[in-house]
């Protein structure tokens, strides 16, 4: 088989692929799961430590592992067309939603505005007594610190391109849902 004979069946694969009824949920759950285990591995394999935003971060992805799973029950279980678009509108909202956590992360990261004083070092200084001095001895992770980017673009920076994607591929699941035939 030649090289021009294969480029031309992969590229009508992918386009077979990527119109079945089934590719925007898959995509969002697969992401989720991409996202979800990449902040994992940075965490507990890169010995990167998350900040309290970068974890509030990993809550729209988990949310969506879940709405992408659902939407593809519901088109398995042939649920009425107004469940599953009503789910992908959800699943847009949660990127929607997590794409404004990454944007505000990552604009506190650059510096465009204050993050929350208690974890920018904008806040009072932590007093370690109070009856919680085994508490006060973990390591305070400050949310306006960048631990690690690739071409100028910080973790939070991704997290925010990658929510957009998301959105994006809920809105099209929707707009496709939406045309079906009755």
């Amino acid at each position: 088989m030649s090289t021009t004979t294969l480029s031309t069946t992969l590229s009508a694969q992918v386009s077979r692929w990527r119109t079945h009824r089934l590719f925007p949920a898959v995509a969002i759950g697969g992401l989720g799961i991409l996202l979800l285990a990449g902040a994992y591995a940075f965490e507990y394999i890169g010995g990167f430590k998350p900040c309290p935003l970068c974890l509030e971060q990993r809550l729209p992805w988990m949310f969506l592992v879940v709405a992408g799973g659902a939407v593809i029950a519901a088109e398995r279980g042939h649920t009425r067309r107004e469940v599953i678009v009503a789910l992908y509108a959800l699943a847009a909202a949660i990127a929607a939603y997590g794409a404004y956590l990454g944007l505000y992360h990552a604009g506190i990261e650059y510096g465009w505005w204050k993050g929350p004083p208690e974890c920018t070092g904008a806040g009072a200084p932590l007093d370690p007594s109070g009856g919680f001095e085994d508490l006060s001895r973990g390591e305070i992770v400050m949310c306006d610190e960048t631990p690690w980017s690739l071409a100028w673009v910080s973790l939070a920076g991704y997290n925010f391109l990658f929510s957009l994607v998301a959105a994006a591929l809920a809105l099209y699941g929707l707009k496709a849902k939406l045309s079906e035939a009755r």
